[in-house]
């Protein structure tokens, strides 16, 4: 009897996850309105707010801040593409006009290539980027229309999309949904702070320290500072060793004196605000998310949430417990 329970059980399980894969796989085939789905729900409570602060009808709310977060959101990409457009072949100049006196140093050469490289491979997927969002317009409209009718229905009943899966599994996996956004609604905020003061902190230092156009610069940092595997030393501890190279020592060490002081408060900050988050340690919030990000690409960016609050379930069981 006690084998047969066991059977049937598995039998469950495994039905359970065949199932959950199969609707895994169909989202890979329509991201548009995927993503449509997960923007209007994350956002819904902002939408909510102002509608019960201006007494507006929820359409015009809806219309009108769209409007606005599109706006937002194109500016934004405009500027790191921009950046990346007007930083990175400077760079490459400056690479390029090292003259033979520079080079003899040890390892030059080859640091220099590496540079070169890596900021090739930068214009080129920035220039890709470019292409492909072009010949992606039918797709955006599709996450568009989406993005509206799901606000619209997100007013009547918030987990309106779940009568579309079986109501067997409704149940459990709204509240593992909820729980989800949750988790990834707390990651945003955290981003947005640690961005923001990471941009504030090296906008003060890039100004002391004479650079043009040091907001762009400061930006473009911040932002690479928020993606997985790259930080602000890919881009200031080159940018020091090349002022000790040019014979000008000071201004190498006042860099590398920034990227300390940066890094230390980011880090001060970044551990105080997971902390109080997600109550796990920061080292094991990075390896999950990092081998999200490597397992399933940009989709690993949504999943990591998700598979962070079954970290912190797996953490909270009685076999793991101090």
């Amino acid at each position: 009897m006690d084998y047969t329970n066991k059977t049937n059980q598995w039998l469950v399980k495994s039905r359970n996850i065949i199932v959950l894969l199969l609707y895994f796989i169909l989202f890979y085939f329509i991201p548009p309105i995927i993503f449509g789905l997960f923007f209007a729900y994350l956002l819904f409570p902002v939408f909510l707010f102002f509608k019960q602060q201006f007494k507006l009808p929820f359409f015009l709310v809806v219309i009108i801040l769209s409007v606005f977060l599109f706006s937002v959101v194109v500016s934004v990409i405009m500027l790191i593409i921009h950046s990346f457009i007007t930083i990175l072949p400077q760079l490459q100049s400056t690479l390029l006009s090292l003259d033979s006196t520079y080079m003899k140093h040890p390892l030059l050469p080859f640091i220099v290539e590496k540079l070169q490289s890596f900021i090739r491979d930068l214009l080129f997927y920035t220039i890709n980027f470019i292409k492909n969002s072009f010949q992606s317009i039918f797709e955006f409209f599709i996450f568009i229309v989406t993005f509206y009718f799901a606000l619209m229905e997100s007013y009547k009943n918030r987990l309106w999309f779940f009568a579309y899966i079986p109501k067997a599994y409704r149940t459990t996996w709204a509240r593992y949904f909820q729980k989800g956004m949750e988790l990834i609604g707390r990651f945003i905020v955290v981003e947005m702070q640690l961005f923001t003061l990471t941009f504030i902190l090296l906008c003060i230092g890039f100004y002391f320290l004479k650079f043009e156009a040091f907001v762009i610069k400061a930006f473009l940092i911040a932002f690479a500072d928020c993606l997985p595997f790259l930080g602000i030393g890919i881009f200031l501890i080159p940018v020091s060793i090349y002022y000790f190279i040019v014979d000008e020592p000071m201004i190498g060490i006042a860099i590398l004196v920034l990227y300390f002081m940066v890094q230390m408060i980011r880090q001060l900050t970044e551990s105080m605000l997971w902390s109080h988050t997600l109550h796990l340690r920061m080292i094991h919030t990075f390896l999950i998310s990092a081998a999200s990000v490597l397992l399933f690409g940009f989709y690993g960016i949504i999943l990591s949430p998700i598979l962070l609050m079954i970290a912190i379930k797996v953490k909270q069981h009685a076999i793991f417990a101090k």
